[in-house]
């Protein structure tokens, strides 16, 4: 592993959990390093040493002068959960950089087994080329399928820290059928990540797919989370951040080793006024049939602490 890669902090959760808020409001944090669509685009590509970090830094101020309509899709934000901070970086989850390593067929899960020499070696550059970017010493991605992943990722970096965001899954369902029809115009298709064993839900209702996979992998990251040390995952509710994120930004970083004055001095709380408690819509947008499939997460909403018998 390249000196200087330390502890990466990796966001992960089931789709539309709100990683992508989370990791918007973690990366102001001073120390941390985050992909951005110029870096997923070059480093996705094996001949990314080759560019300096300072050109690509040079390319992101260049293309932060042009009209959006001219900048192309590949090298713009903002992603998911935006918090559209002037000057600096949008962020990506790195599809391009993991596409090179990570399975996609039939599934998203990985191990152990799956990190070999080679990948722990590049994926360590690719991490490293991250920090001298940014100037700092951490990394952070976000990426949701990586839930499916802690294992391997555990392998590639012994130190990672595991961030787990959970919604409730009701919640979610509901987000998983928008953005299915948002992408597809409608709600049959696949859309997200994929446990295995996602082919066989294909012949159910779309409603029982996206509970299916809420559930999934919330237990596949409680199971996995049996082979890493104590202290590499810590859960946090979107609720609970939403409602107060001063109070479980600064857990996150004492758990995390990170500085919470190096978030809390560098008026990076100025954002934390666009954050909005998060609002139970799913009972307005789930017909009553919907919601009475959605009895199956019973259990493991419990576990979390929600209220099953909600609305």
């Amino acid at each position: 592993m390249p000196p200087g890669v330390r502890a990466p902090l990796f966001v992960v959760g089931c789709p539309r959990s709100g990683t992508g808020l989370l990791h918007q409001v973690l990366r102001l944090h001073a120390d941390l390093a985050w992909v951005t669509p110029v870096s997923n685009w070059i480093c996705g590509k094996s001949w990314f040493r080759t560019v300096p970090p300072t050109a690509a830094a040079g390319l992101e101020r260049g293309l932060d002068r042009l009209p959006r309509p001219l900048v192309p899709p590949f090298l713009r934000g903002p992603y998911d959960g935006s918090l559209n901070v002037p000057g600096l970086p949008e962020t990506r989850e790195g599809h391009s950089i993991w596409n090179r390593f990570c399975r996609s067929e039939p599934h998203h899960a990985m191990s152990e087994s799956d990190a070999t020499a080679s990948i722990r070696a590049e994926v360590s550059e690719v991490v490293a080329w991250h920090l001298k970017r940014h100037g700092r010493p951490r990394f952070i991605n976000k990426m949701p399928r990586h839930a499916l992943r802690l294992r391997f990722l555990h392998a590639l970096f012994p130190q990672a820290r595991f961030l787990h965001v959970v919604r409730d899954g009701r919640a979610v369902a509901a987000s998983i059928l928008k953005r299915r029809r948002s992408d597809y115009g409608t709600t049959g298709r696949w859309w997200g990540a994929r446990p295995p064993g996602w082919r066989e839900q294909l012949s159910e209702p779309p409603i029982r797919q996206a509970a299916w996979m809420w559930k999934t992998i919330l237990h596949t990251v409680e199971q996995d989370a049996n082979a890493l040390p104590a202290d590499a995952l810590h859960t946090v509710t979107y609720e609970q951040f939403t409602r107060e994120p001063e109070k479980t930004l600064r857990t996150i970083f004492t758990w995390a080793d990170l500085l919470p004055e190096r978030f809390f001095d560098t008026g990076a709380t100025d954002h934390l006024s666009k954050i909005r408690p998060a609002r139970d819509t799913w009972t307005d947008r789930l017909t009553s049939g919907q919601q009475a499939e959605l009895t199956q997460l019973q259990p493991t909403l419990e576990r979390y602490g929600y209220d099953p018998a909600m609305p």
